[in-house]
């Protein structure tokens, strides 16, 4: 007797807030962008209504390049509900070149050839027409 087919839960799409509209808005035009304090300049990744550095209610956000290096990385065999079909994958912590770190999957590499510090920029996943998601590749 076979098992019956279990039905895959949709992956899950963000939804937007009032404080990551414009990081959404960014996205969905294919562009990366990050909050910065404006009073030390540091950058800072999920967005926030206030910076971690210093706590000001005013975030700038800035277009960055996208590009950084791999600080560190995991492949996942057993994943998060949605993310079954996507499995294994490497989930990698992304230094980008502006010192923000980001946590993202790792798509287009082989995972047995991954090195720390390898160059890695950023790619596009369209989930919906509100929603493109960022994703890391290598940067050859």
């Amino acid at each position: 007797m076979s098992e019956p087919k279990q039905d895959t839960p949709p992956r899950p799409v963000p939804t937007p807030s009032p404080v990551s509209q414009p990081f959404w808005d960014a996205a969905n035009e294919g562009r990366l962008v990050l909050q910065f304090d404006p009073e030390t300049g540091k950058p800072q990744f999920w967005p926030r209504p206030v910076t971690i550095q210093s706590g000001r209610g005013d975030p700038e956000w800035r277009e960055v390049s996208g590009k950084g290096r791999l600080h560190g990385w995991t492949r996942v065999h057993i994943p998060a509900r949605g993310f079954q079909e996507l499995a294994p994958y490497v989930l990698a912590s992304v230094e980008l070149d502006e010192g923000a770190r980001i946590v993202g999957r790792l798509v287009n590499a082989d995972a047995v050839e991954l090195t720390a510090g390898m160059k890695l920029r950023v790619a596009w996943e369209r989930l919906s027409d509100d929603i493109n998601f960022f994703v890391f590749e290598p940067d050859l």
